[in-house]
Formats: C-alpha cells, sequence, structure tokens
C-alpha cells in the first residue's frame, strides 16, 4: 500500500503539484485508514464524501449567512472511468422565499462567462471569422476610438481602458452602447495587462456583428455561442436567459444576469451573463482535457511578471499557478503546472488541472436580493471550504488511482442533498 501511494504521490509531484508536508501526511494517513477498511471504491468515496457534506452544511449555515445554498462538485475523469462527489443544497435565495436547491439549479457564473468566450474566440479565429492582428475599429467601426487595439489586446487585456462615462449610466441598452463606443486606451503601455469587463463587452459585440456580416442574417451572441462552442461541445447544461429553469446566484429567482452592465446591455454579452449547474462545469471539464478541443498555451496566458496589475491572470483574466508556487492565487497550488481557474463576482468557482486531469467547482448563492455585493466575511468563509475541497480531493485522487493500480475500472458518481 505504502509503495502504490508513493507513486502516485510521486507523479503528482512530477506534474507540478506542490505540498505541506505536514498535510501531506494528513492526506496519506487519512487514505491509509479508509483503504484498511477494505472497502470497494465507492464505498471508500461515500466515506470521504462526508467530510465535503459536513464543511459544506457549516458554509451554508454558519451565523454569518455569507451563502444562502450552493452545489460544488469534485470531479476527476479519465480512460478507466469518471469520479464525481457532488454536494448540494440550501436554498435559491436568502429568507423564507427561495426555493430548494438540486442538482438542475444553475448558477450565475458572471466572470466566468469570459472563460467561455474566449474559447468561443479561439474557434471563431479557427473557421476564418477573426484574426488575433485584427484591429478592433477594422472589424466594427463603433469602436473607432480603440485606435490599433486588436482583438488580441483585448484577449490579453493589454493596457488600461476607459470610456467617457459608465456604461450603467446609460437610461436604456442604447444609451449603454453609446458609452461603452466610447472606449479607449488610458494606460498605453500594452506590455501591463489589467482586468476588466470593457473589452470583453466590446468583444461579443464585434463578433456579433462579423458573424452576423458573414453568416447574411443577424445574430446575437447567445446564439453565437450556443451554435458555436455549447451545443458541438456538448454543454446543454450553460445557457445564456435560462428560462423555466432554478436559478440561483443572482439575487434574485429570475432569469437575468446580475451584472448590472451585462443586464443593461440585453444579458448575454462576452464579460457575464451564462448560467450553469455544477455539472454542467463538468462537461466542460471533459472538453478542455481532450487537448484537440482547446489551445492550452492560450489558456497558460502571456504573463511576464511582474506585468500584470493582477496577480496571475492570463488571457480573458484567467487565474495562472505561480510557476514556482510562491503566490496561492484561486489555482491550487497542490495542482499540476498549467492549471488554470475563473472566479466570478457571485461568487462562483472552477479549476482545471490538465496535467492530473482533476476539476473543482463551487457555486454558491451569495447576493442577497437587493443587494449590490457579497456580504462581509463571505471569502474567509470561502477560503476555509475551498482548502477542505481541495483536500478531499487530493484524498480522492489518491483512492482512485491506488484503485486503477490494482486494476478496478468504473464509474462512480456520489450526489448528496444536505
Amino acid at each position: 500500500m505504502e509503495e502504490k501511494l508513493n507513486k502516485i504521490l510521486t507523479n503528482l509531484v512530477k506534474n507540478g503539484s506542490s505540498f505541506d508536508k505536514e498535510d501531506l501526511i494528513d492526506i496519506q494517513n487519512s487514505v491509509k485508514q479508509v483503504l484498511r477498511k477494505d472497502q470497494s471504491i465507492m464505498e471508500c468515496l461515500q466515506d470521504l464524501s462526508k467530510e465535503l457534506e459536513e464543511q459544506s452544511e457549516a458554509f451554508i449555515y454558519q451565523t454569518a449567512q455569507v451563502i444562502s445554498g450552493l452545489s460544488s462538485c469534485i470531479y476527476l475523469p479519465n480512460s478507466d472511468g469518471s469520479y464525481s462527489i457532488t454536494i448540494f443544497g440550501g436554498k435559491t435565495k436568502y429568507g423564507d422565499q427561495g426555493q430548494e436547491i438540486d442538482e438542475k439549479t444553475v448558477f450565475d457564473l458572471a466572470s466566468i462567462t469570459k472563460l467561455y468566450t474566449f474559447l468561443l474566440s479561439l474557434i471563431l479565429i479557427q473557421k476564418g471569422y477573426l484574426k488575433l492582428e485584427d484591429r478592433v475599429k477594422d472589424l466594427d467601426s463603433r469602436f473607432e476610438s480603440l485606435d490599433d487595439y486588436t482583438i488580441h489586446d483585448i484577449l490579453k487585456m493589454s493596457g488600461s481602458l476607459k470610456t467617457n462615462g459608465r456604461v450603467t449610466d446609460g437610461k436604456d441598452s442604447i444609451e449603454a452602447l453609446e458609452i461603452l463606443q466610447t472606449l479607449h486606451l488610458e494606460e498605453v503601455d500594452l506590455s501591463f495587462n489589467s482586468y476588466t469587463d470593457m473589452g470583453f463587452l466590446v468583444l461579443s459585440k464585434v463578433i456579433e456583428k462579423i458573424v452576423s456580416e458573414k453568416s447574411g442574417q443577424k445574430v446575437q451572441f447567445d446564439q453565437i455561442m450556443n451554435e458555436y462552442l455549447l451545443k458541438p461541445w456538448g454543454l446543454e447544461e450553460t445557457l445564456f436567459h435560462p428560462k423555466n429553469r432554478l436559478v440561483a446566484g443572482n439575487g434574485s429567482c429570475d432569469d437575468i444576469v446580475h451584472d448590472p452592465k451585462a443586464r443593461l446591455l440585453g444579458g448575454a454579452v462576452g464579460s457575464a451573463g451564462l448560467f450553469a449547474t455544477s455539472n454542467g462545469l463538468t462537461h466542460l471539464a471533459d472538453r478542455l482535457f481532450a487537448v484537440q478541443n482547446v489551445n492550452f498555451a492560450k489558456l497558460a496566458g502571456t504573463i511576464i511578471y511582474p506585468n500584470s496589475k493582477q496577480n496571475h491572470k492570463g488571457y480573458a483574466g484567467i487565474y495562472q499557478k505561480h510557476p514556482l508556487g510562491l503566490d496561492k492565487t484561486f489555482v491550487p497550488n497542490e495542482y499540476g503546472t498549467n492549471s488554470f481557474a475563473h472566479q466570478g463576482f457571485t461568487g462562483a468557482y472552477a479549476v482545471f488541472d490538465p496535467k492530473n486531469k482533476i476539476h473543482n467547482n463551487i457555486l454558491v448563492s451569495s447576493i442577497k436580493e437587493g443587494e449590490s455585493k457579497k456580504p462581509d466575511g463571505f471569502f474567509d468563509a470561502f477560503t476555509v471550504y475551498q482548502i477542505v475541497q481541495i483536500q478531499t480531493t487530493l484524498k480522492m485522487y489518491l483512492l482512485t488511482h491506488y484503485y486503477q493500480m490494482l486494476g478496478c475500472q468504473e464509474e462512480v458518481k456520489i450526489s448528496k442533498k444536505i
């Protein structure tokens, strides 16, 4: 047992994982105790899921009431079978009016939408609709103030962008778009990257224009996203405008995104607007881990430290793991090289480790109706939950790979309502 576990851990380290020694000892000892029970892999993972279940209950029902409900998943796909633990529960909103969250509840992904928009852009570039070096104003004259700013610059979030006024000052979508059209470079040094929604708002409008012109019919951004990414990749549980679906995470129970800019511009833009279930994000992980579907060199970003104004963000604001593990972003140091993550304003979180085939997500209902931000104390509570999820993931990784070394090939899916 000892030798097999050490071999699995050696492979993790070889792939770029780094561990705190005391935590690693605890994880190894915990896994050994589970294995000594001589159970099936299903029974082992059932035992393991109890730890995450307890932490999920604490996350929801703690005195601070930082969330009203959640759906979270640990997902480990591989050639011999996939393994997942999904925990869900609580309510779609604070108070007595919220509905019980189930596995089909969709959550407001907020800025995680940018990851999908980035992937869509890669697909459209591959199909010849766009080129990285295309100037935005040449594609869409409404954004002539962007001068020589390119599609590549938008994807990298190069420089610093600013509008003449706030988009949310617009009385309607027409005025909001007019303000967006004043977008210009405030910081012209493109070697710096500054996180913003603005470039991806523009990108979705440019994509609408170009695809409409080349297809000979007027199409909206949500239609383009569905036709070129969501539908071909089998992401049925990820969508804009989730009508007739149970919705959480956006401060209300309607089908409109929480982000005020996206809401004002129609609810489906490049920076925010997508909703998904935890299972929907695991389907995305499947496609991302199939290397032919994505350019990981692009996902790894272009940040050359310390040129990013926000630590370790690459294309589309995607969080990167520091190559030496010096700083912790939303990407756990315990995961492999080239792991990446995205996190949304609503509290939604997803991390992908393509080397070790690990995916985690945490979707939460954290915005109270009528409030513009998450409650104080949210990130403290979130960090505690994330740490437990990471530790459970590593235990689950050791267990599943141990059984695979013994010749066990099966698929285990555990879903628990709390």
